[in-house]
């Protein structure tokens, strides 16, 4: 990992933190095929189990369903008891039921291990980010956060299409290489050191502490930072395709090649987060980053071209990837160790709800508006959103540290 590492100002760093950072930025991969990897496979589902197209959708709902419920209690696990184990056992888990789907004798025990897989998931999401708070701090913390968006950004490049033209050579390949996800369980188990906070919380108090904490105006931001990129992210880009084809005329395939823009401007900022980030409060820079994606969605309904508008789709991912470590730093740097899988997980749950009603609103207001409309509400919503957000940022705030009982 070093010269990766020295690009993103992560160098000299201590032999075991360097090992424990590639089995977290492992295991962030790890999950990301749990979705990307299988996308591209599902249509080649249809045949050997009899199902239609409408019943696939299960088995991406089965997979994320579990983090709604089970994120907030693995955040508490992590913090009571500790990160290494359910990092271990979370991985190897995902691994196990992954593979199991290979094997399935029927759509029903697909979905029941696709469900089994997502309780895994649920464990593990969380962990990539709390212990890179853990492990690392001040500006390598953010370089530490934009090293996993970028590696997250690469992921969307590669499992799509080894995802499906494994399916080409048989439904099941896809799911055989969730096994790899076990080995790397294994290395966490043996390898990984354990990071939760010196002070161990009394569990009775440990709740009250949480509920304060998420009272804190840089967690508030943080929390509606992620709220409203997600809301942003699932409403403009699930039905960005959509709006070319039929504004535009051009193919599915075509529409679907832009998204190269918005990976390549995600991955170029979140490639210097650190050094975005250094001297400057991560905040404003979240701020900045929001004005930007609005004023992305809203120029698109007003370019003429569609391959002019990847330029505005390029900006969208530059602003992305600014957002994604910011507001992942804002939380484990404003939340002690001691609560930070709690603070994490209650945001992966906001994030959870965030996805679900941003497409389902945005499927709605199709009813009564045209796209173009939606987009524009959509930037306004943005811009809206930061002066909001601004109002809960008081000058010179410092962290409000909970203090346990012995």
């Amino acid at each position: 990992m070093g010269s990766i590492a020295g690009f993103f100002g992560l160098n000299q760093l201590a032999a075991e933190k360097a090992r424990a950072l590639s089995i977290v930025y492992g295991a962030s991969l790890a999950l990301m095929m749990g979705v990307n990897f299988i996308q591209p496979a599902l249509p080649a589902l249809t045949e050997p189990f009899r199902v239609s197209d409408a019943q696939l959708s299960w088995i991406m709902t089965l997979f994320t369903a579990p983090a709604i419920f089970l994120s907030p209690i693995f955040g508490v696990i992590a913090d009571l008891y500790g990160r290494r184990l359910l990092l271990a056992y979370g991985l190897m888990v995902f691994g196990l039921f992954g593979a199991a789907m290979a094997f399935a004798p029927n759509y029903t025990w697909l979905l029941i291990f696709r469900t089994l897989q997502g309780i895994g998931f649920s464990a593990v999401i969380p962990l990539t980010i709390v212990l890179i708070g853990d492990l690392l701090e001040g500006d390598r913390e953010v370089s530490g956060q934009g090293l996993k968006v970028f590696l997250d950004r690469i992921g969307y490049f590669v499992f799509p299409p080894l995802g499906g033209l494994l399916a080409t050579i048989a439904w099941f390949w896809p799911f055989v290489f969730y096994a790899l996800a076990i080995p790397l369980g294994l290395v966490a188990l043996f390898c990984m050191p354990e990071t939760k906070g010196k002070q161990q919380p009394r569990a009775t108090h440990y709740l009250s502490d949480i509920m304060r904490l998420t009272r804190h105006p840089r967690l508030m931001i943080a929390f509606s930072a992620g709220f409203l990129r997600f809301f942003l992210d699932y409403g403009f880009l699930t039905y960005f395709p959509l709006f070319l084809v039929r504004t535009h005329g051009i193919s599915t395939a075509t529409a679907g090649l832009l998204y190269v823009f918005f990976a390549v401007g995600a991955m170029a900022t979140s490639s210097q987060a650190g050094r975005i980030a250094a001297g400057r409060d991560k905040a404003n820079i979240l701020f900045v980053a929001f004005a930007v994606s609005g004023a992305s969605v809203l120029a698109v309904p007003f370019i003429p071209g569609a391959w002019l508008i990847g330029g505005a789709l390029f900006f969208y991912g530059l602003a992305n990837g600014v957002i994604s470590p910011m507001q992942k730093s804002l939380l484990t740097q404003n939340a002690p160790a001691e609560l930070r899988g709690g603070i994490v997980s209650f945001d992966r749950l906001i994030q959870q709800v965030s996805k679900t009603t941003s497409t389902s609103i945005v499927g709605l207001l199709l009813v009564s508006a045209q796209l173009p409309t939606i987009f524009w509400m959509l930037g306004v919503l943005s811009f809206l959103s930061v002066a909001l957000m601004a109002c809960l940022l008081p000058r010179a705030v410092k962290v409000a540290r909970p203090t346990y009982s012995a």
